[in-house]
Parts: structure tokens; sequence; C-alpha cells
């Protein structure tokens, strides 16, 4: 490996400053650098020691050498006190950061290394660089934003396809339902009235079905529904069918729950892409799915993408078993910004009374869906009214 990168004069001129004017501890800390910044080793349980005291005792040099005992270096503590303390350390303290960041990479830099001698397989080894290069960017980022309520501009959430069947836009939900009912047929029609109403680009992996059988589908909603030409939604919904193998992106091992590499070479296949349907959730999921935490950081991982790259994402979820409730963990409901339930229309007798129609139920809703479906108990036309000839089609 090349040489550490690291400048010991600018860590010692930081440390001095603290030691010199305990009081610029709280600006250094907001900065968010920590003692893992440091390269020395001294340097780095030194800083530890001065955050400690900062907060329970006093910054002096004698109590600095009692509280660290054994891990005191009076050789380095000279180096440091020696070390002329600046006012304005913010440029040591961003060059101290990257220099940090540096050395994680040249660690990465020699694991691909050592994973190529290994002759170990492409997906481990992106798997790696992926989550390295994602600690840094996160390590970038300020845990949150903090602004005054006057900074803020009130807006109402915003909505895709408002006028037929809303969803918030960039974030999550979940549209759930037992079997034979006709989530994919709802959604199938959602996304053709996206693209015709809002001119928005819409991507659907409907892994249960045939690519075909989706195509058909989509000629009949068009023309007995829409009464559109196909054509007019060609251009801006693709999809991908059971011909696809689908992807676990959340994967339990004996080593633990760990993400599917995979899931980064998706979302960049997905970058152009306004809405992303996928069907059904559990084909994605490769966990325990009645355990909560399992449930909740696999939508975590969409709800990050949705936000940080404006993408409207929608879960197509099976029911449990004769019923429309969403099967497994809890958690994939309350991680969720809102989620519909389908169910058929029944009379009184438990008849089916509106083959082509369903009822669209709002299970939850958090950023007022309501106030454009209109009550959260509707109607919607799911099929064409003739259908005796595709009777064996649905789900």
């Amino acid at each position: 490996m090349s040489s550490i990168v690291s400048n010991q004069d600018y860590e010692r001129a930081i440390l001095s400053g603290i030691i010199f004017a305990p009081e610029t501890m709280d600006d250094i800390q907001e900065t968010g650098l920590c003692a893992s910044d440091f390269y020395h080793p001294f340097h780095r349980k030194l800083f530890i020691g001065l955050e400690y005291l900062y907060e329970h005792s006093a910054i002096e040099e004698n109590i600095i050498k009692q509280h660290m005992g054994k891990a005191f270096d009076e050789v380095s503590m000279i180096a440091v006190l020696s070390a002329m303390p600046i006012p304005n350390n913010k440029i040591y303290i961003d060059k101290v950061k990257e220099y940090a960041q540096l050395r994680d990479f040249q660690s990465l830099a020699h694991q691909i290394l050592q994973k190529v001698d290994a002759e170990e397989s492409l997906d481990d080894t992106l798997h790696l660089v992926h989550e390295e290069l994602e600690k840094v960017e996160e390590g970038n980022r300020e845990l949150f934003n903090i602004v005054t309520l006057d900074q803020v501009k009130a807006e109402e959430a915003e909505f895709v396809c408002k006028s037929w069947l809303p969803f918030p836009k960039h974030t999550v939900s979940l549209v759930s339902a037992g079997g034979g009912v006709g989530k994919s047929f709802l959604l199938l029609q959602a996304a053709m009235r996206m693209i015709r109403d809002e001119k928005l680009k819409v991507f659907m992996w409907l892994s249960e079905d045939a690519l075909s059988l989706s195509k058909h589908r989509a000629e009949m909603i068009a023309s007995n529904i829409l009464e559109s030409n196909i054509e007019a939604f060609s251009k801006d919904l693709h999809i991908a069918g059971a011909d696809s193998e689908t992807i676990h992106f959340l994967e339990e091992s004996r080593v633990g729950v760990t993400v599917n590499s995979k899931l980064y070479q998706f979302k960049r296949m997905l970058k152009n892409y306004d809405v992303i349907i996928l069907d059904p959730l559990i084909a994605m999921f490769g966990a325990d799915e009645n355990n909560n935490a399992h449930a909740r950081k696999f939508i975590n991982l969409f709800t990050r993408w949705a936000t940080k790259e404006e993408k409207t994402i929608i879960f197509i979820h099976h029911g449990t078993k004769n019923s429309s409730q969403s099967r497994g963990a809890s958690a994939f409901v309350d991680a969720v910004r809102l989620v519909y339930r389908v169910e058929v229309i029944k009379n009184e007798k438990g008849e089916i009374q509106e083959d082509d129609m369903r009822w669209i139920i709002l299970d939850k809703d958090n950023n007022g869906a309501k106030k454009y479906l209109g009550s959260p108990k509707v109607q919607r036309q799911v099929f064409p009214k003739k259908r005796s000839v595709i009777e064996i089609e649905y789900e």
C-alpha cells in the first residue's frame, strides 16, 4: 500500500487549540470532527479524553494526564503543547477530515486488490465498493438539517395520479390485496394514467407475469377503459416480467442481514424514471418477512432512494391468506407513507356485485391523499366490462 496520508502538524494544532481555549470544543464538534479522523494513535486518545473532560471536568494538563492514565504519552503531549494554536482552525479540521477519508480509500483499494487476488466474485467486490462509497457520502452529510420555522416554506404534499389514485411523490407506498383481486391491473392502469395525464416516465417490474400478458392487459386498458391507442404509452411505460430473475435486495444469511450489491446496479438502471412500481414486494425481500427490523430496513433502503433521487416508489404486496390485509411484519405498513387495500365489491349475500369494479380502501394516509381521493373508500373500474375471454388471466 502507498504511504499513509496524514499531517501530524494539523492534528497537533487542533488539539493544542482545544487545550489552550476549551471553549472552542463546541464549534469543533459541530464540524463533525471525531477521534477516528486523527491518524496518530495518541492524538485519537487525547481527543477522546478532551471531549470527556470538556463535558465532565476541566481541560488542564494535570487533569488530562490523570484522566488518560497509561494511555498518556509525555513526549507526544509535549509535541502537542508546542504546536501553535490558531484562532480559526477550520482549514486544519477540513484537511484532517479529508485525510481520514483518503486513508479510507487507501484501505478500500487494498481490500479490492485482496479480493481480486483471491479471485472472489465480481458481485462481492462491487458490494464492497458501493458500501464504502455510501459510508463516505453519508459521512460528509450533516446528521440532519436544523432550521428555524420562519425559514420553511409551507407546502402541501405533492401527488402523482391524484385525479384517480393518488400516491405521494418521492416516497414509498404500498398496495395490498389478496390473490385474484386485480392489483396488477389496477397499478398498470394507474401507470398509464400517470403517463397520459402527467407525462411521467414509469417502470414496472411485474415479476409474476409474462411480458406478453402484461402487454395484452395494457392494450385492453388503453382501448376499453382509457379510450386511447396503446402507442400513446409505449415510449414512457417500460416493463420487466417473469422472464427476469427477481433479486432479493435484502438478504439473510449466516452473517446476518445484508444489502445485495445488485441494488446499486438496479438504482443506476432506473435513474431516468419518475415512478417505479414493483410487484410483488415479497419477491424482492430475502429476509424474514415476519421480522419488523428486517422489514423496516428493507423499506428504508427504498425510502432513502426515493428521497435522494426524487423517485415515487410503489410496492404491490400480497395480502394474508383469504384476506386483503398486508401479510408479514407490521413494519412493512408502518415504514411507508400510504397504503391502499383492494377488495372485491359484494352484496349482502357475499356475492360479487360489480365484476369490473373494486373497492379502494385508504388504510394509511400520512400525506393527505384523501383530499384527492374524496373518501377513505372509493370504487374504481379495474377491468374492462367485457372480460369473458380473459377470465383465467387475472391474478
